[in-house]
């Protein structure tokens, strides 16, 4: 039987962590063996209200050798 995910209550919890936190799990799921896509969108759509700015450079750093780890953009770690 195929499992759902709940698009509301995934947004619902990653509204409620802190810029750390989202920077942090977005680094675990891409470091991961088996990565989930659905989940680092989610990530990457939740940042964006955080910092605007720093999402956008953050987005255009990212390409050839994968996705960019947030934190730097973000002013963390």
């Amino acid at each position: 039987m195929p499992q759902t995910i709940d698009a509301v209550a995934v947004r619902g919890h990653l509204a409620q962590k802190t810029t750390q936190e989202l920077c942090d799990d977005f680094e675990r799921l891409v470091k991961s063996p088996h990565r989930m896509a659905w989940a680092e969108d989610a990530i990457i759509a939740a940042l964006l209200p955080h910092n605007g700015a720093a999402w956008l450079e953050w987005q255009m750093e990212g390409g050839l050798f994968g996705p960019a780890m947030p934190h730097r953009f973000f002013g963390l770690k």
